[in-house]
C-alpha cells in the first residue's frame, strides 16, 4: 500500500502533542475509521472516563459513545420539557458525572447527569440578565417554562461549577456563578475589548477563557472574571467551528484545517485536514484523535 503524500509532513503533529516534536496532524486513508454517523452533528467532547459525546441537532440528542463508536447512552430527545432538547449545539461533560448542553432551540443551557437525569436549566437572553437568580431545579414540573429569548451556541464549565455560554442571537458572552447569578461577562459588542461576534469557547483550567471572534477572525483571551488579557498573535482563521484545549495548547478547528497555538512559544501551526466534508469539531483522548463532520465521526491513531 502506498502512503499518502501528505502523511509524512503531518506525522509530527501527533508526536508534538505527545511532547516529542512540534505538533502536526496526520492521517492515512487506511488508518481513518468512521465509527459513527449522525444527521446534523454540531459539537464533540470527551470526558475523563474516555466516553465521547456528540451533539446531534438533527435528532435533538446528545449521543454518548465509546472509542469504537458503540452506543453507551443517549441524552435528550426532541421537546421543551426538562431534559429534552431542540437543536443542541454544544456539549461539555465536565467531570464525566454531569453534562452541560447548549439547548439552542429552547433558549437555555441544561445541566443533566451522565444518565440523563435533569438537574437544572438556565434561560439565555437579554430579558434574564437583570432577573437575579435564574436557577431552575427539577421540582416535579415539566420544565417547559425554562426557556429564554436567546440562542446559546456554546457552553463550557469549570470544575468549580462556574458556567460560561455564548448567546448567538445577541452576540453576548454570559456567565453564571456557583449561585447561578447571571451576568454578561464582557461589554457590549463593539465596545472595548468585547468580541464582535463570539462563536466558540474553550477553558484552560481556571486561568484562561478563549473566545473565537467570528467577525474579527481571531481569538480573544480573558480571565474568568471577564478581564481582557490578550488577542492571540495569530492570522485570521477561516470559518472557525470550535475551540478546545489539550495539554495547554489551544486547538482552533476550522472547516478544512486545524490550527494549534502554543502559549509558551506564542506560535501557531496550521494543519490541513483531508476529509470529504467540512470539519465541525475535533478532540484528543489518549491515543485517539476524533474528527467530527456534520454526518460522521472519524477516529485516527496518535503516534
Amino acid at each position: 500500500m502506498q502512503t499518502q503524500w501528505w502523511a509524512a509532513p503531518v506525522l509530527g503533529l501527533f508526536l508534538g502533542l505527545l511532547g516529542l516534536c512540534p505538533p502536526v496532524l496526520a492521517q492515512t486513508a487506511a488508518q481513518d475509521t468512521v465509527i459513527a454517523r449522525f444527521r446534523d452533528a454540531r459539537a464533540l467532547a470527551t470526558d475523563p472516563l474516555g466516553r465521547v459525546y456528540v451533539a446531534d441537532a438533527g435528532r435533538d440528542v446528545v449521543r454518548v459513545l465509546d472509542r469504537d463508536g458503540d452506543e453507551q447512552g443517549s441524552l435528550g430527545g426532541a421537546g421543551t420539557r426538562a431534559g429534552e432538547f431542540d437543536s443542541p449545539t454544544d456539549v461539555d461533560p465536565t467531570n464525566g458525572q454531569t453534562v452541560w448542553v447548549a439547548d439552542a432551540g429552547n433558549g437555555r443551557v441544561q445541566h443533566v447527569s451522565s444518565e440523563g437525569l435533569y438537574l437544572e436549566a438556565m434561560p439565555v437572553g437579554p430579558s434574564f440578565l437583570e432577573g437575579g437568580n435564574q436557577r431552575f431545579l427539577d421540582d416535579g414540573r415539566d420544565g417547559a417554562t425554562v426557556q429564554g429569548d436567546g440562542r446559546p451556541i456554546a457552553v463550557v464549565s469549570t470544575s468549580g461549577d462556574v458556567v460560561f455560554a455564548i448567546d448567538g442571537r445577541n452576540d453576548r458572552l454570559l456567565k453564571w456563578d456557583e449561585q447561578r447569578r447571571p451576568e454578561p461577562l464582557v461589554g457590549s459588542v463593539g465596545q472595548g475589548d468585547a468580541p464582535q461576534r463570539p462563536v466558540a469557547l474553550a477553558l484552560d483550567g481556571t486561568r484562561r477563557l478563549y473566545v473565537a471572534d467570528g467577525a474579527g477572525g481571531g481569538v480573544l483571551v480573558y480571565d474568568l472574571f471577564g478581564t481582557f488579557l490578550q488577542r492571540l498573535d495569530t492570522p485570521s482563521f477561516p470559518a472557525r467551528q470550535a475551540l478546545s484545549v489539550h495539554r495547554g495548547r489551544l486547538w482552533i478547528v476550522c472547516a478544512r484545517r486545524v490550527f494549534v497555538w502554543d502559549p509558551d512559544t506564542r506560535t501557531v501551526t496550521e494543519h490541513p485536514v483531508d476529509l470529504p466534508a467540512r470539519l465541525v469539531d475535533a478532540a484528543r483522548r489518549g491515543d485517539d484523535l476524533f474528527l467530527l463532520t456534520p454526518t460522521r465521526l472519524h477516529r485516527r491513531p496518535v503516534w
